[in-house]
C-alpha cells in the first residue's frame, strides 16, 4: 500500500448538494469519562464529529494491541487529535450503543456525500473533493485545510507505529471494523496534499484514530 504523504502505505464531481441536509449537530457524554463528544446525523446514520478520546482500561490491556496513545504521549494532543488505537482496541473503544464503522458504513457516508458508489471498494484514491469536504478548516500542513462542508471534521492526527509517531498535521487515518485478514484491517485516510479519500488496509498493531457510528 503506498502511503499518504509519505502516504503510509476518472470520476465525476462529487455531488456537494446534500452536504448541508439530513445534518442534526448535537453531543453525547461518554458514561466512562465524562467527556463529552459533538455528532452529526448523516442519512439514517449518527457519528461521532471528533475523534474519540478515551483511554483503554488498563484491565483490558493484557496484550500490546490493546492499548491507546495519545500523540507523543501529550495529553493536549488527545483533547485536539483524539487518541490513536490499534485495531484490537479500536474494536471496543467506542462507549455503549456506539460502534466502530465497517465498510458498509464508511460507504454510506460517502454515497450520502455524493461519491459515486461504483468507485468503492476498490483500493485507492477515492472521489474528486470529498477529502477536503471532510477535512477541517484549520491544522492541515502546507494550507491543505477543507471545508468541513460534510461536517466530518476530519483532524490530521497521524500515526503510532513501532514505538514512533508520525505524520501530524499531514494525515489523518480511521479505522474501519471491516478487515482484511489475520494481520490487516481497512482504514480510510486524509491527507495534506489531496482532496480525495483514500481508502486501504494496514497492519492491525499500527495506531490510528477512531469514529464512532451510533447502533440501530
Amino acid at each position: 500500500m503506498a502511503t499518504i504523504i509519505s502516504l503510509q502505505f476518472g470520476c465525476a464531481k462529487d455531488d456537494d448538494s446534500d452536504d448541508n441536509e439530513n445534518t442534526n449537530p448535537e453531543s453525547i457524554t461518554d458514561a466512562r469519562d465524562g467527556k463529552v463528544y459533538a455528532t452529526e446525523k448523516v442519512g439514517d446514520q449518527v457519528w461521532f464529529a471528533e475523534n474519540l478520546n478515551y483511554e483503554v482500561p488498563a484491565s483490558i490491556r493484557d496484550y500490546k494491541a490493546q492499548q491507546s496513545w495519545c500523540y507523543n504521549n501529550d495529553e493536549e494532543n488527545g483533547k485536539i487529535y483524539g487518541r490513536l488505537y490499534p485495531w484490537e482496541a479500536a474494536l471496543s473503544a467506542c462507549p455503549s450503543g456506539w460502534h466502530l464503522p465497517s465498510n458498509v458504513e464508511w460507504n454510506d457516508f460517502l454515497i450520502s456525500k455524493g461519491v459515486n458508489q461504483n468507485e468503492l471498494n476498490i483500493e485507492g484514491w477515492i472521489g474528486t473533493d470529498i477529502g477536503k469536504r471532510m477535512k477541517s478548516t484549520s491544522g492541515w500542513n502546507d494550507d491543505g485545510n477543507g471545508t468541513n462542508s460534510s461536517k466530518f471534521n476530519g483532524l490530521p492526527g497521524g500515526t503510532y507505529s513501532n514505538g514512533e509517531f508520525m505524520d501530524i498535521g499531514n494525515n489523518g487515518y480511521w479505522w474501519s471494523s471491516t478487515q482484511k485478514d489475520y494481520e490487516c484491517s481497512y482504514e480510510y485516510d486524509l491527507s495534506f496534499n489531496d482532496d480525495r479519500i483514500y481508502f486501504g488496509h494496514w497492519g492491525k498493531t499500527h495506531a490510528r484514530s477512531v469514529r464512532c457510528v451510533k447502533d440501530e
